[in-house]
């Protein structure tokens, strides 16, 4: 039997409510799975999280009022922000970051955060605009991926133990405004960043790095003399072959045109006499 139109409408907006409810409480439960285990995965010395992080409220957009969560509307628990600045929070990345699908802001600086970020980190923070890891212990390699997370605005990783190189793809985060690796322990050419905004200071206490707006790395000077040496050694070898070329023609060109074979044939005799 054929459904009238208004049954009909009323089935299809039924299906549509249904659809929209499930998809946003997926994402109301994959923001909260993604702040229960930020906050297994981090040892809160100080117990802030402790006191303010409570699971136990089921109401809507309980997670807006934790310490350090700033959500997209207060009635909704879609996070926007994480500033988990100077907590005493202790642990590795949280990679339990990833749940907060919506999040643009993660600031975890001034913490006592150690080992190596994830390499996969473009995956965890995909539409990050600003990440503070500034004032930490991380250590290891920067992740080359990085570079994919395209929105970056922010990126400090200044005051951490860093080694190894800065990845030269950051030169493709067109949309850069801050960036900050000073005082780690990073070596080799930086990256062209192309943007005013980026200064020395960015690189600072790393006596390692060199290039553009550092002093030029010894390998690119090394390269520049080596390629002037080689231009001037042509230069003095086209002038010695044109000297060369030029002395016996100058010497027959001034010699007196018409007697110019019998003066030949007499020095030639005389010379050999």
């Amino acid at each position: 039997m054929l459904l009238r139109k208004q049954d009909a409408g009323i089935f299809i907006g039924s299906v549509l409510w249904l659809l929209l409810s499930c998809g946003f409480s997926f994402g109301v439960e994959s923001d909260i799975n993604c702040l229960k285990s930020i906050k297994a995965s981090l040892e809160d010395t100080l117990g802030y999280l402790n006191s303010s992080w409570d699971f136990n409220n089921n109401t809507e957009g309980f997670i807006c009022n934790f310490l350090g969560v700033e959500c997209w509307h207060p009635h909704e628990s879609k996070v926007l922000n994480l500033k988990l600045s100077d907590l005493g929070l202790k642990g590795s990345f949280p990679q339990g970051v990833a749940n907060c699908t919506s999040l643009t802001g993660l600031d975890l600086s001034s913490n006592q955060l150690n080992g190596p970020l994830p390499t996969d980190i473009d995956e965890i923070i995909m539409f990050i605009t600003s990440l503070d890891l500034s004032s930490n212990s991380f250590t290891g390699q920067i992740p080359m991926k990085l570079s994919n997370c395209g929105s970056l605005n922010v990126l400090k990783l200044d005051n951490n133990k860093f080694s190894g190189t800065i990845p030269p793809e950051f030169g493709q985060l067109r949309r850069i405004k801050a960036f900050s690796v000073a005082n780690n322990q990073l070596s080799g050419p930086v990256p062209n960043f192309n943007t005013t905004y980026i200064t020395a200071d960015s690189f600072a206490n790393n006596p390692g790095l060199c290039g553009k707006p550092l002093e030029v790395c010894r390998s690119a000077a090394k390269k520049s003399s080596i390629v002037k040496v080689l231009n001037s050694y042509n230069v003095a070898i086209a002038a010695a072959a044109g000297f060369g070329f030029g002395f016996p023609f100058s010497f027959c060109f001034f010699l007196p045109r018409a007697p110019s074979v019998r003066y030949l044939v007499v020095f030639a005799r005389r010379f050999k006499s």
